[in-house]
């Protein structure tokens, strides 16, 4: 996936939207009192100075309610109809189809209901539906603002998170080169392998198979910012293999996949594979005792809990994975990891990243 699919998987519609309360409160007494005027609903001789400003009151919170309650059509649509780029004039089409219905209903109601209770004569009824179509005009002229104002905050916003996170990605990488192709690991990859060829050939060659798996999904990895959980759990699967040729029985993993299809959902590579090391690196490791690894695929999280074993002696935390994966997370997706302890279990949930539709 490349960078701009996976920020729009997080693009919240709406935040330009709900930044106009100022220009709210200018425009809609001045729109209503104009279309009043200019549709000739009213009158004005026929009131006194307290009726006008009760009708014009009444009038500009009528236009209140419709510029409000398009704008909430808008949000509620924005997030609705997700579709395509290609076939994104069928969502404007359903964005102002949407506004002209509301807008029509909400101004011919509140028109009638003005005239049952006026000092109008009949002859005003006639006046209803230029007035409406006048309305609507407004209306649909309003949304489009709206949408080109939105249109270019949003890209605005796609292209500053665009640049944070590719000059993220090249910290990050510095960072995940040091995790990730741990020097240890590869020295005692290196070793087990050696141990091997010369105590048991045969698995010394699937050994070093899958010891060439692991890396090359670790440098192929690298040049992309979300992989399918289908890919990330077959390198987990290969990686927990090397683990297991050197720790045996004392480390154990179970992976759990709930009714989803694993290529049908993301995360950021190499994710669990820290989160594996981290339980390996701060528990005891021992056959008496062995660690037991959960991975879980829910709807919603990637769960990956381990039941805690002190060592005797642990050097502080300093926290660098877990910080650098969760940084990782919220530019991608303005989400959180999700990291709790208690006094049996330590609980990682990463969010899953759905395909925007």
């Amino acid at each position: 996936m490349d960078t701009a699919a996976s920020i729009l998987f997080s693009a919240k519609p709406g935040t330009f939207i709900k930044k106009n309360l100022a220009v709210k409160l200018i425009a809609v007494p001045v729109l209503a009192v104009l279309i009043v005027n200019i549709s000739k609903i009213i009158t004005n001789n026929r009131y006194s100075f307290l009726q006008l400003s009760l009708i014009y009151t009444y009038f500009i919170s009528l236009a209140w309610l419709i510029w409000e309650g398009n704008v909430r059509l808008l949000l509620f649509l924005k997030a609705s109809f997700r579709l395509p780029s290609k076939e994104y004039y069928k969502t404007v089409l359903a964005l102002y189809s949407f506004i002209i219905l509301y807008t029509s209903f909400i101004a011919t109601g509140g028109l009638f209901l003005w005239l049952n209770f006026s000092k109008e004569d009949y002859s005003s009824y006639g006046k209803i539906f230029p007035a409406v179509i006048i309305i609507v005009i407004t209306a649909l002229f309003i949304a489009n603002l709206y949408e080109m104002f939105y249109l270019k905050a949003q890209q605005q916003d796609i292209e500053k998170r665009a640049e944070q996170l590719n000059i993220a990605k090249t910290h990050a990488e510095l960072v995940a080169l040091k995790n990730q192709i741990d020097p240890h690991f590869l020295f005692n990859s290196l070793n087990t392998l050696s141990y091997l060829i010369s105590s048991d050939p045969q698995n010394a060659r699937l050994y070093n198979d899958t010891l060439a798996k692991v890396y090359r999904y670790i440098l192929v990895s690298r040049e992309r910012n979300l992989v399918s959980a289908a890919d990330e759990l077959e390198f987990l699967s290969n990686f927990f293999y090397l683990l297991k040729i050197r720790f045996d029985k004392a480390v154990n993993m179970v992976i759990e996949i709930k009714s989803m299809s694993t290529e049908e959902v993301f995360l950021p590579p190499i994710s669990l594979q820290i989160l594996l090391e981290n339980a390996i690196k701060h528990n005891e490791v021992s056959c008496t005792n062995p660690l037991l690894i959960n991975v879980i695929l829910s709807s919603n999280y990637i769960i990956i809990r381990n039941r805690i074993i002190k060592k005797s002696y642990e050097q502080p935390s300093t926290g660098t994975g877990l910080h650098n994966l969760d940084n990782r997370y919220k530019l991608l997706t303005g989400k959180n990891i999700i990291v709790y302890k208690n006094n049996d279990y330590f609980t990682v949930k990463l969010p899953i990243i759905y395909p925007q539709i």
